[in-house]
């Protein structure tokens, strides 16, 4: 059988595109990176639920050292299937960026099904805009700007590597490094799923925000990766997609992260000493 996912059955995808079933404990982790996200607010300097649109979600989160100067900039993205999911879920992911410097800005975004994933699309690439012309006032270097997602975040970061920058009067290289992690890269998928009842989308919004179906155009280094525990046709995403942007001259890296499912993955985030987190800092310089 073809590892395609539309050669399986409903079930067969269900299992293999839906984490909750994936990973039946995944509330616990959750939980746990929730109470990590509280005590590093409390550790941390940081600004929130700054607003960079006029929706009532489009708000971020910025962490930085005092009285830094042009310090490197990383945007994270948070998964959650488009759907669930918040930015203060994931506050302590900026603590090995912080330490080391740099300012990390992460963002929250309108969810479904209360907006469409095209309307999520657009609010992601007007943050990064945003952040360009304004993360110099936290301390941020504009000419160095990354980004990092996880999940449907990964998607949502592909979706900003397909955008022709100069037509939104940034610089074509505003991106200058991509880290994709345990990313759902074709949303055609969710047609499938039963939690399409909570994202609510159609064929065409899902065919419309296929990052498969766009030539890449930002010309960055990208790292791509997911969990060796994770099922085999979540895992073909990250091959799938690593494919695509070989097919256009890119060279990513691509890594499978072995005892590492969707969810623990991003414990490699965590500290500098980290597989991501090192790969990321390596880049920021």
């Amino acid at each position: 059988m073809s590892l395609d996912w539309r050669n399986f059955t409903s079930n067969e995808i269900e299992k293999n595109f839906n984490p909750r079933i994936a990973v039946p404990d995944f509330d616990n982790y959750i939980e746990e990176a929730q109470n990590k996200a509280g005590l590093a607010r409390t550790n941390l300097a940081g600004k929130l639920d700054v607003e960079y649109g006029k929706h009532p979600m489009q708000k971020l989160d910025v962490f930085a050292s005092q009285n830094i100067e042009k310090a490197p900039v990383h945007i994270f993205i948070h998964g959650g299937y488009w759907r669930a999911l918040d930015k203060s879920d994931h506050s302590h992911l900026a603590t090995p960026f912080v330490e080391n410097g740099c300012i990390y800005f992460i963002l929250n975004y309108g969810l479904c099904p209360n907006i469409k994933l095209s309307q999520i699309n657009d609010q992601i690439h007007s943050s990064l805009k945003w952040i360009y012309e304004n993360c110099s006032n936290y301390g941020g270097n504009p000419e160095n700007i990354n980004i990092s997602g996880h999940s449907a975040g990964a998607h949502l970061c592909a979706m900003l590597i397909n955008t022709n920058w100069k037509n939104k009067n940034l610089p074509h290289d505003v991106i200058k490094s991509a880290y994709l992690i345990s990313g759902i890269y074709e949303p055609e998928v969710v047609l499938k799923l039963s939690l399409n009842e909570e994202i609510g989308l159609t064929a065409e919004t899902a065919a419309r925000n296929n990052s498969m179906k766009y030539e890449p155009t930002v010309e960055c280094p990208i790292w791509i990766g997911a969990g060796g525990l994770e099922p085999w046709l979540w895992l073909q995403q990250t091959f799938n997609y690593s494919q695509h942007l070989r097919r256009h001259g890119y060279d990513p890296e691509v890594h499978i992260l072995p005892n590492h499912h969707h969810f623990s993955i991003m414990d490699e985030m965590l500290d500098h000493n980290k597989i991501i987190a090192q790969a990321v800092l390596k880049r920021l310089g």
